[in-house]
């Protein structure tokens, strides 16, 4: 589905974040974190496999309110040269913080409880985590304003349904 920008309101907007900002407003039950992208095969890929990202989700999006449409604005404008195409990831706050609190519990990262697959070592030796495509909203493209929703994302899906987890070891009984 793509959500054209058509009414009145939208068309005197002067900029693409506060047209951006306008469609989030619908999703504020979710956290969303937002990611800048250059071609439009990685981003439709994107939206059907789901988000790789290094170490922290943090690290690779930015989290963003949108009832504030300047957090958007400076967004975009900070990030255009990652690309014209902006990747929404929108989790549910109530299951986000879900993933949340088992992390804690368990002594792992967030992103351990996120990722649809074993996190992995890239050649920087970073970890590798991948978000479920059930968690990717969508794309925004920042030259035509069109909003391209990702016919995946489920508002009620949670990973932790899905798969199990084990708490941490402490450190001095972790196996070599």
């Amino acid at each position: 589905m793509i959500y054209f920008i058509l009414t009145a309101d939208r068309r005197l907007m002067k900029n693409k974040g506060e047209i951006l900002a306008e469609i989030l407003k619908e999703y504020d039950f979710c956290y969303l974190f937002l990611h800048n992208t250059r071609d439009l095969q990685t981003a439709v890929k994107i939206m059907k496999e789901g988000f790789r990202f290094e170490s922290q989700l943090p690290y690779s999006t930015d989290r963003v309110n949108p009832n504030e449409p300047i957090e958007i604005i400076y967004f975009l404008f900070q990030r255009k040269e990652y690309g014209i195409y902006t990747i929404v990831i929108a989790i549910p706050k109530e299951i986000y913080d879900r993933y949340t609190k088992l992390s804690n519990m368990l002594d792992i990262s967030v992103e351990e409880i996120l990722s649809i697959e074993k996190p992995y070592h890239n050649e920087n030796d970073e970890l590798v985590y991948r978000i479920s495509p059930h968690h990717v909203l969508g794309f925004f493209n920042n030259n035509t304003g069109e909003f391209v929703i990702n016919n995946l994302w489920d508002p009620l899906y949670d990973i932790t349904e899905k798969k199990s987890f084990k708490k941490r070891p402490p450190a001095g009984n972790i196996p070599k």
